[in-house]
């Protein structure tokens, strides 16, 4: 297996990397997977930087994984940055998990590492191995179709607006990663607490995962082929659904939506893009029949059955105060406290901003007017770069740590459909995306006051 040529063809067909040729921050533990993928990068001429969480949690040990770190970062010529944390303190004042808390740790610094730093991709190194596991876990604890799909190539860095998060060793097995290291004669060190059991991906590594390989001695590779069936019949399935049941995003067509072979789980997943729970989805079927039955997702859409179609209607400006309408001609609107927001065209190559004071967006996926207004309580959205799954906006300021004064103050700006397409000053959202077949392009940027 050529690896090296395998790793270039993979970051080129999902285009993981910046085109610009910008460095990327490497998350490196000092394990298997983070020392190949060093390597790797290494080889591929493609410049970076390296970044160590030491979490105190192994005594001596986690301190010799910093030093070995960053003697490979020496060793490698690349920039090199360490972090220690007292990750229990955090947990226990969080009231999180030691697992979570070293998370939201991690993604933190790196978010301000990136700032500090001009980066805009961090990538991980998780492999097909991990996707599997993934994979399993999410089935043994419920999910629907996106969640059997394994672990994306790409992402946004959690907590952030415009870092990207790649991980370009996920096509290849654990198996596969050790027999190049040991090819190159690369040293790393071993992680005493991927022996433990106490963890349910370490259940499934030590436990699980053995025992179903022996059903299936290649188990590995054709479960890595089934996630990419699966993640093919989920974008498949997003697609054929859209086009038989049109615009589904104002009204379903009742008629169609029946004939379907399963038409209440067709109906929880266009619904839960306005926000309804899956209970929600099921009380509609029960009363798809019931003309006049109405109901309100927490967003603030609302739903009614008719007499031949399920009509939603978003929040409207009357409804919520301090709501600006934006037309199509507007260049600049003012905010209630002072602050602007401007709209001028841009050009379609123009570099992506930060995606918290500006945004660029396809004007062919905005519908005028637009709505700008205070977020409200059970507001969500679907954030840029997770793969369009939604987000209660008070989970995303839970993650980013804002406080109530901030909240209180935050925008959105709502297009004509109601879907929320920038949480002003944080994140925009996935729905006005660029992409290669955007046509034209505009840029929405907000000057805070003064005051």
């Amino acid at each position: 297996m050529d690896l090296p040529a395998l790793f270039k063809d993979f970051i080129k067909q999902q285009k993981l990397l910046p085109d610009s040729g910008a460095p990327v921050l490497l998350a490196v533990s000092g394990g298997l997977d983070s020392v190949v993928m060093a390597q790797l990068f290494a080889e591929a001429g493609h410049p970076f930087a390296v970044a160590h969480c030491n979490f105190g949690l192994r005594g001596g040990e986690s301190d010799g994984d910093e030093a070995f770190v960053q003697s490979l970062a020496e060793v490698l010529s690349a920039p090199f940055f360490s972090r220690r944390f007292d990750t229990k303190s955090f947990a226990t004042a969080q009231h999180l998990s030691v697992q979570m808390a070293a998370r939201q740790l991690r993604y933190e610094w790196f978010d301000k590492l990136c700032r500090e730093n001009s980066y805009d991709t961090v990538a991980t190194a998780h492999h097909l191995n991990d996707s599997i596991e993934t994979a399993l876990l999410n089935f043994v604890r419920g999910t629907g179709l996106a969640g059997i799909k394994g672990i994306p190539s790409t992402a946004l860095l959690p907590g952030s607006a415009a870092i990207r998060l790649v991980r370009p060793l996920v096509f290849a097995a654990r198996e596969e990663l050790e027999a190049f290291a040991r090819e190159r004669n690369l040293q790393w060190r071993e992680d005493s607490s991927n022996a433990s059991d106490d963890y349910a991906r370490n259940f499934l590594r030590h436990k699980v995962i053995p025992l179903l390989s022996e059903l299936n001695p290649n188990l590995v590779a054709t479960a890595g082929r089934n996630l990419q069936r699966f993640s093919d019949a989920y974008d498949n399935y997003r697609f054929l659904l859209n086009a038989y049941l049109g615009d589904a995003s104002l009204r379903i067509d009742k008629r169609r939506l029946l004939r379907m072979p399963a038409p209440r789980q067709a109906l929880t997943h266009l619904l839960k893009f306005n926000g309804f729970s899956g209970e929600q989805a099921r009380q509609v079927m029960e009363n798809i029949d019931r003309s006049g039955f109405e109901l309100e997702a927490p967003t603030g859409w609302k739903l009614l059955v008719d007499r031949k179609e399920i009509l939603l209607t978003p929040a409207t400006a009357k409804e919520i105060p301090s709501a600006i309408k934006i037309h199509h001609d507007d260049l600049m609107v003012t905010l209630p406290e002072g602050g602007r927001l401007f709209i001028t065209p841009a050009d379609r190559n123009a570099g992506f901003p930060d995606g918290k004071d500006e945004i660029i967006a396809d004007v062919d996926k905005l519908r005028f007017p637009l709505i700008l207004r205070p977020w409200q309580p059970g507001d969500s959205f679907q954030p840029f770069g997770m793969g369009g799954r939604h987000q209660k906006l008070q989970d995303l300021f839970t993650n980013l740590k804002v406080s109530r004064l901030e909240k209180a103050n935050t925008h959105v700006l709502v297009n004509g459909d109601g879907h929320i397409v920038w949480v002003l000053g944080y994140r925009p959202g996935e729905l006005i995306r660029v992409t290669e077949q955007t046509k034209r392009v505009v840029r929405i940027r907000l000057l805070r006051s003064s005051a």
